[in-house]
């Protein structure tokens, strides 16, 4: 259930042709930068293009230098030798307990347990893409909040003769709702109402929900001891990952790149 769409820019053509890229004087093929611009999203087509071309840059010279080293075999993919590479050339210090200890402490709010609803709902049914079927939904929803205000206990009976959801038969209950149990925007939102009749309607990909929270239970902080391997994780992973933006910078810095401008970005790791 739940959910809002959002229309995507449309994407503009290029204003000129495609660059021609060398990186220590080997031309990027123009077919395979044709190719990469599908993974990289934006509404400019220019952009597309730079952020293609500095992943194959990053990719040209992972591989030169994985050649200079000799770790190419006649078995290995390209992406077990260029994990390889990163293995023998990139070094990261594992955190220390202290360091686990000090992140904790300083973040104390994303260790906590999940917050705990119950909640009925009201959908008013509408296309994501029908525009003036999902402002219909949205008046209905607002009329339907005003008649609540008057008389909450009418909730039952409205979910009955309006609800879109099957949660009609049992007054429009959803239950108890924990994380992940809605889509994503609609358990956003009500994560942040307060117990009662909500005063706005809540939008989703489905329409627009008439929102009763009947219970909330806030996330209680959680003790060092039950998460320290999980920070101790995340530390690790994050000083790894900083350390191959590292080498891959080094890399940029002493290459002769020409026909783009090289913007690092983490994107551009394909590890």
């Amino acid at each position: 259930m739940s959910a809002c769409s959002s229309n995507h820019a449309e994407v503009k053509a290029p204003s000129e042709p495609l660059p021609v890229i060398t990186v220590n004087g080997k031309v990027i093929d123009e077919t395979e930068l044709a190719n990469e611009l599908q993974y990289h999203q934006n509404p400019s087509f220019d952009i597309v293009i730079q952020k293609a071309g500095q992943a194959l840059v990053v990719k040209e010279l992972l591989i030169a230098k994985a050649k200079e080293l000799a770790l190419f075999s006649e078995t290995d993919t390209e992406e077990q030798v260029l994990q390889k590479l990163i293995a023998s050339e990139v070094t990261a210090q594992d955190p220390t307990e202290q360091d686990c200890l000090r992140y904790f402490e300083n973040n104390t709010q994303r260790f906590t347990t999940e917050p705990l609803l119950e909640a009925d709902h009201i959908l008013l049914a509408a296309a994501k893409d029908d525009i003036p079927g999902r402002e219909v939904a949205k008046r209905k929803a607002l009329d339907i909040i005003e008649q609540l205000k008057t008389d909450p206990l009418l909730f039952p009976t409205l979910a009955k003769e309006f609800s879109a959801c099957p949660s009609k038969e049992t007054g429009g209950s959803l239950g108890q709702l924990s994380k992940g149990q809605t889509v994503p925007e609609f358990e956003k939102q009500i994560n942040r109402l307060s117990t009662g009749i909500a005063e706005k309607p809540i939008e989703s990909r489905y329409g627009f929900h008439v929102v009763n929270i009947t219970r909330k239970i806030e996330g209680k902080a959680l003790e060092y001891d039950m998460v320290a391997d999980k920070v101790k994780g995340y530390l690790t992973h994050r000083a790894s990952h900083l350390a191959i933006q590292a080498y891959i910078q080094g890399l940029i810095e002493a290459a002769d790149i020409q026909g783009i401008k090289m913007m690092f970005a983490e994107e551009n790791i394909h590890i």
